[in-house]
Formats: structure tokens, C-alpha cells, sequence
């Protein structure tokens, strides 16, 4: 029998704060080398679309196997009132390979996006951070200020946006106000973001840096989770050079296809010796933060092994609670 579980099913079996705890098993699987994470494999449609096939297994204690099929097709909102991001996920039973579940990868895949930068806030930002600001207001950001938030133990203080779509800045302010109880400020200067941030999110698709790196001050934490493409990136060399931490969810997965390391990488600019692991600094092999001083940041393109933590706990906790439909093929 396959456990088959919608959205609304996951909704109400993990949270954000599960996805941070899983998130971090993901990391740490990936440095202990419990956990494999093969180069996903990407097929293009045009310059409309790009389905993802992303398997993964972590042997030890989690002993889980799954794969995600995701596609992201950038005019879905506005051509068919569907995410741009859409997914599923096959489980699989490690000992038989027989599957065990499929189930939404939409809301997951938006969960642990946002719980890789509550990931890095834990480790890498100051701990005293209160103030965030994000650039992006589209699907992706309310996930990224949630996982702030309970990343800073709920001390988060206020949230500053900047986006080009005034309605997605508007409805993010009324959303998270509500949700989380926190000030979110509008902002159309996207300079007062650097200045007012202990803490900085990109989730844009943007080609080019979003800002200037010698503008960030020194003590601030920044994490890129946006541009996923070998041609675009959100942060520059200058800012990657500043840094005195360059942390990737994973160094390999990066190399192949963020173009905020790919594109200084290959023009000299940036040697790539300078990145780490974030699993690394969790399992305390490496520093990460040394002093209040510190400019520390964070890039993520995702990996399945984010995915295949937070699937496995969501069917187990389906399988506690007698959530979902079984199906017999």
C-alpha cells in the first residue's frame, strides 16, 4: 500500500520549526557522510520552465530514500493562478526500494527553503540579531521571516521588504503582522535594507547583485536563497570577498549552479577554497562566526536531502496520526 498525503495533510503534521530540526540532520548527514546527494538532474523548457528530478538517502539513524520531481515555471501565476514551484515527492522503503508514499512537495519545498536560512541564522548570524530585512515578496519570503523568526527564538523584532510588486509587499505586511505579530516595514529604497538589517534574505530570481557588497556593515549575516542558475546571482564578489564566512547548504551543488560562486569563480575573483559546508560548522569540525564583527553568508540552491529528512518525518508522523489515503497500484 501507498500513503498518499495532499497539502492539507502536511500542513498539519509539520511545522516550521520541524523543518529547521530536519533541515540541520540534512546538513550534518552530508558531512558525516550518512547522507548521498547525487548532482539533481535539470530538464529546460525554453526559457519558461525547468522540471528538477532530485533523489537522495541518508543511511544511520534516519535511514530514509526519496526523490522529488519539481518544476519551476515562472508565469504559472499569472498565465494559469498555480505556484510557480510545484513538486512531489516519491518515499521509498530503504531495506526494499518498494515505495511507500507520495505525497506534495509544493508546501515542503517551500518549508525546508525557508528552514536552510533559519539553518543558517542559527549558526551564523549574531545571536542579539532582531531586525531582518528581505528582498522578494513572493512565495518563498513568507517562509524565509518564519524560519527567522523561530531560528532567533521568536526575538525577531521587526522585518523590512523590498520588492518591485507593491501588492506582494502589501499582502506579506498584512500575512506575516498576523501570523507572527512582528512590525514588517514597506520599503522603495532598496539601500535602507543594508542599513537597517542585522540579518538580510535574498529570495529573488534576479540576474544581477541585488545590492553593492561594501555597503553591508560589519556583523551581518546574509543568506541567498533565490537565484539558482549558473548565469544568476543576488550577491557580488565584493561582498563574497568581505565575508569572513562563505557557508553553502552544499559546496558541490553551488559549484555546479549558483552563479553567485560560478561567475566570480571564473573570472578570477573568488577563490572557492573559501567555501564550507554549513554541515560542517555543525558538527563543530569548522568555526563559523568568530566575532559580533564577522560578515557571515549563506547560499543554498537546495538539495534532496533536505527533502528526504522532511519527508520521512512527515510519514511518520502520518502514519502516528492515520493521516492520508492508502493506495493499492
Amino acid at each position: 500500500m501507498v500513503l498518499l498525503l495532499s497539502q492539507d495533510d502536511i500542513r498539519s503534521l509539520i511545522s516550521m520549526k520541524d523543518a529547521i530540526f530536519c533541515v540541520e540532520e540534512a546538513y550534518k548527514s552530508l558531512s558525516t557522510g550518512e547522507g548521498y546527494n547525487p548532482q539533481r538532474i535539470s530538464i529546460e523548457k525554453d526559457v519558461t520552465g525547468q522540471t528538477l528530478i532530485m533523489p537522495g538517502i541518508i543511511e544511520g539513524s534516519i535511514q530514509s530514500i526519496a526523490t522529488k520531481v519539481v518544476s519551476v515555471y515562472r508565469k504559472n501565476p499569472q498565465k494559469f493562478n498555480i505556484p510557480a514551484v510545484l513538486a512531489k515527492i516519491i518515499l521509498q522503503d530503504i531495506n526494499t526500494g518498494e515505495v511507500i508514499s507520495i505525497m506534495d512537495g509544493t508546501y515542503l519545498t517551500t518549508l525546508r527553503t525557508g528552514a536552510a536560512t533559519g539553518v543558517s541564522v542559527k549558526y551564523l548570524a549574531r545571536k542579539d540579531s532582531e531586525f531582518l530585512s528581505i528582498f522578494g515578496a513572493g512565495a518563498q519570503s513568507q517562509a524565509q521571516i518564519e524560519a527567522v523568526y523561530w531560528a532567533l527564538n521568536q526575538s525577531l523584532k521587526r522585518c523590512t521588504v523590498y520588492d518591485l510588486n507593491q501588492t506582494s509587499m502589501r499582502n506579506l505586511k498584512t500575512t506575516i503582522e498576523h501570523r507572527l505579530g512582528i512590525e514588517v516595514k514597506i520599503s522603495n529604497n532598496p539601500q535602507k535594507l543594508i542599513d537597517n538589517a542585522d540579518i538580510i534574505v535574498c529570495a529573488t530570481s534576479s540576474k544581477d547583485p541585488l545590492f553593492p557588497g561594501e555597503s553591508v556593515k560589519p556583523g551581518t549575516h546574509i543568506s541567498s536563497i533565490g537565484s539558482h542558475l549558473p548565469t544568476h546571482r543576488e550577491l557580488d564578489e565584493i561582498l563574497l570577498n568581505m565575508a569572513n564566512v562563505i557557508a553553502a547548504g552544499s559546496k558541490n551543488a553551488c559549484l555546479n549552479e549558483a552563479g553567485d560562486f560560478i561567475i566570480p569563480i571564473n573570472q578570477g575573483k573568488l577563490d572557492a577554497d573559501k567555501i564550507i559546508n554549513i554541515g560542517d560548522i555543525i558538527i563543530g569540525k569548522i568555526q563559523g562566526r568568530d566575532s559580533e564583527e564577522d560578515i557571515t553568508v549563506f547560499k543554498s540552491v537546495g538539495i534532496a536531502l533536505q527533502d528526504v529528512v522532511v519527508a520521512n518525518l512527515t510519514y511518520q508522523r502520518a502514519i502516528q496520526n492515520l493521516t492520508g489515503f492508502e493506495f493499492k497500484f
